[in-house]
């Protein structure tokens, strides 16, 4: 089943993405994006370096990563960062990434987000950063990534927990990325980015941390360490989990 849902998402990505290149960069859409920021930041004038938030298919508000977002930005936010939720969901008034919001359209929308925190007098100018899980992840690798028909989007560093590759043909960036993975992830499986990560021209750029014994979602401590779903495997892994957050934290403060 997980292999033809692949099969199948890709071609609805491959029929979707010349209308998500144009769809998020109107001013409605800008517009219902911006509705929906949930900015946090430091006590202070700043400047503060800062993090855009892109969640996983089922949003923000997703049975079992909800509380796991919510953690990581009060958490980011005590270590000194601007926080920004970019909803690509909420945008659309969807409940799921699937087959409504292609990763493309995802990637503009955090272009709009970048640019949105670039006019904030409290953000540090040049230390502007993604952290993106799963389908929010790929969005985000997409943003920074070299296209034929969009150049980058403005952002310093990227971290993608467990990015879906599977669709990605080709890409490339000078950007700085931290990828996160599970070795046992069987819902985006690391060997789709590690093809793509072997045509780099610079591959020191791109800094990978595969967990052993790590399922999909890995990092979200109110999951069991194992629980079977219908897309796949998801689980908590302590280990993993707390070497991880040691890696993104010490990632973005550089």
């Amino acid at each position: 089943m997980a292999t033809i849902f692949r099969f199948v998402l890709s071609c609805l990505i491959a029929l979707s993405i010349p209308i998500g290149s144009s769809a998020t960069d109107n001013v409605e859409h800008r517009k219902r994006l911006s509705k929906h920021y949930c900015l946090e930041k430091p006590e202070g004038q700043g400047l503060f370096p800062a993090v855009m938030l892109v969640s996983g298919c089922n949003g923000f508000d997703s049975k079992f990563m909800k509380a796991r977002y919510d953690r990581v930005q009060s958490l980011l936010v005590e270590s000194g960062f601007v926080t920004l939720r970019v909803n690509y969901l909420a945008a659309r008034n969807v409940s799921t990434c699937w087959p409504e919001v292609p990763p493309e359209e995802v990637a503009g929308d955090i272009r709009i987000a970048a640019e949105h925190l670039r006019q904030k007098p409290f953000v540090k100018q040049g230390a502007i950063n993604v952290l993106g899980w799963s389908w929010g992840g790929a969005g985000a690798l997409l943003a920074i990534g070299h296209t034929d028909s969009r150049e980058p989007a403005p952002i310093d560093a990227v971290v993608a927990y467990y990015p879906s590759c599977f669709y990605m043909q080709r890409w490339d960036s000078e950007v700085p990325v931290l990828v996160l993975v599970g070795a046992i992830d069987n819902i985006a499986p690391f060997s789709d980015c590690e093809k793509l990560f072997g045509k780099l021209s610079k591959p020191h750029k791109v800094i990978i941390r595969v967990y052993d014994n790590a399922h999909h979602c890995f990092d979200n401590s109110d999951l069991p360490a194992e629980m079977k779903k219908d897309f796949g495997t998801i689980g908590y892994n302590k280990t993993a989990a707390e070497s991880a957050w040691s890696e993104v934290i010490n990632f973005l403060r550089k």
